[in-house]
């Protein structure tokens, strides 16, 4: 080989070695870069790692630092991903602990919180997991175990039994006379107990009912032989005339129901109309009691003649629409809810015969009817969980197992000087609501 050609070839091998030392520190440089968050994290025997990686940088030919450091931490991210994938592969994924943190109720806006029906609270009623009780100066919270959690106070005289104080479970409107003797009606907000008056009331004027956007009164005239039901609209204050002699009124979200004025057990017409006044069904000609339960009003219909008994048993939808015949030929004037499809009512019967006389159970689903006793012995309806109905019998509380068809034995007494006025049920128990002989309302739970 000529001196040339070996000249030639050595610059060749020279150029090649050049080429393949670029070549190396770039792909050293890229695996630099892409490992570097990696490389952050690991920690190992770098030391060695370092020397070992000097010592194959100077045999590589590298003598510059930036590539002294790239050999090291390359080769310390190699050992860490070796590393990893040990741990991966011989430890188990973490499963993350469950929490007991409990999950927050949520707030009401004010328009939640005056939204939905508002019942009549006679003297006590459920509200949530607690119940709320009126008494003649004050509004009670009681919890489960029949402590008072909150009490209202500074309200006021009210009345008792009805006509007086009406809730949704968050917001009460009431009727109230104030110590300067004004009667007028007012907002209680049961969270924060902050109060405001409403509307002021006339001497002659008693207090209806209440939905979102109206509170209904009634006005009656001087010789009480007609009245009027008006509503006062919250947002302006305007005051609409909503129906002519009335008597009874139920006022709901979406309607408001209300039978013809009377004096006597006679039947009057019963009607439903929108909560403005508006769109005006009348239900029946001749009606003599009714009541609303699970989203239906059910009523005695005499039928399209007025008479005394037997009557007939409908419901209908809260605009009036979809009437069932339920029952006919009952002989009775009023009648409870005591279960599903299920009422308790007093049988009256015509002429000598008394055999359907007394106070019934009646499912007008099977036809079934049970007997609780005569119509010698008075018993008055406190409650029902459609098992077992709670009847006051001589100021006790009896209890009569629905499905047997006979009371239990025994009877519950009631503090003396009290005597029950209604009941409720809270959890599955039965409390019954009393009252003392100086007006004061009490609770007892009588259990499940």
């Amino acid at each position: 080989m000529s001196k040339n050609k070996k000249k030639k070839l050595g610059k060749e091998l020279i150029a090649v070695v050049c080429v393949l030392a670029v070549l190396a520190g770039g792909v050293w440089y890229l695996r630099t870069q892409q490992n570097h968050s990696d490389t952050q994290n690991t920690e190992g025997t770098s030391g060695e790692n370092a020397a070992a990686g000097a010592e194959e940088g100077v045999a590589s030919g590298s003598t510059s630092g930036t590539a002294e450091r790239a050999s090291v931490e390359d080769t310390e991210d190699s050992s860490a991903v070796e590393n990893q994938e040990e741990q991966v592969s011989e430890t188990p994924a973490a499963t993350a602990a469950p929490t007991d943190t409990p999950t927050p109720e949520p707030t009401l806006s004010p328009e939640e919180k005056l939204a939905g029906d508002y019942r009549e609270v006679g003297w006590a009623q459920v509200i949530g997991e607690q119940i709320l009780v009126c008494q003649m100066d004050a509004i009670e919270v009681r919890d489960s175990a029949n402590q008072i959690v909150k009490n209202y106070t500074d309200l006021g005289q009210l009345s008792l039994g009805g006509d007086s104080v009406y809730t949704n479970g968050y917001t009460v409107y009431y009727a109230a006379v104030s110590d300067t003797g004004s009667r007028g009606i007012w907002q209680l907000d049961l969270e924060t107990g902050e109060k405001k008056e409403m509307a002021a009331l006339e001497n002659n004027s008693v207090f209806a009912g209440a939905n979102r956007e109206y509170l209904y009164y009634i006005v009656s005239g001087a010789d009480d032989f007609e009245n009027t039901l008006k509503a006062y609209r919250i947002s302006d204050g305007t005051v609409l005339d909503i129906a002519q002699n009335v008597d009874e009124v139920t006022v709901l979200s979406d309607a408001v129901i209300t039978m013809g004025l009377r004096f006597d057990v006679s039947p009057v017409a019963l009607k439903v109309c929108s909560p403005d006044g508006s769109n005006s069904v009348t239900i029946g000609e001749y009606v003599n009691s009714y009541l609303v339960s699970e989203g239906r009003i059910y009523y005695l219909d005499y039928g399209s003649e007025a008479g005394y008994i037997p009557v007939d048993l409908k419901s209908c939808s809260r605009n009036g629409q979809e009437v069932q015949v339920l029952a006919e030929d009952l002989n009775t004037l009023s009648f409870s809810m005591a279960g599903e499809n299920t009422i308790f009512f007093a049988s009256v019967s015509e002429g000598a015969d008394t055999a359907d006389s007394g106070y019934l159970f009646y499912n007008w689903q099977t036809g079934e009817q049970k007997k609780a006793a005569e119509s010698g012995t008075y018993l008055g309806f406190l409650g029902s969980d459609g098992q077992k109905a709670y009847l006051e019998r001589e100021e006790q509380v009896a209890v009569y197992d629905m499905a047997a068809g006979q009371f239990q034995e025994g009877a519950f007494a009631l503090p003396e000087g009290c005597y029950p006025v209604e009941g409720l049920f809270l959890n599955g128990e039965f409390w019954v609501v009393q009252s003392s002989s100086d007006n004061r309302i009490d609770l007892t739970p009588l259990g499940g």
